[in-house]
């Protein structure tokens, strides 16, 4: 359709910062919410708990943070 919006193409740059940036979103709440949660089970003896709800913490926080992030990208 001639009308129709085309993105511009994403160069080289741009895919590299978006690619560290990924790895930056996916690593940071796991090393918080899971150190923290390791840190809590050693302080109170719970072991595992603690650590499960930060590791589950930290994959919800990171699937929204991701879906905030990228969602412009994926709109059609």
């Amino acid at each position: 359709m001639p009308d129709e919006k085309q993105k511009p193409p994403i160069n080289r740059g741009e895919l590299i910062s978006i690619a560290f940036e990924l790895g930056f979103i996916i690593a940071l709440p796991v090393v918080i919410f899971g150190l923290g949660g390791k840190w809590l089970d050693a302080k109170m003896g719970t072991a595992p708990m603690f650590t499960l709800i930060g590791i589950l913490t930290a994959i919800v926080s990171t699937s929204v943070w991701i879906y905030r992030k990228f969602k412009s990208y994926f709109k059609q």
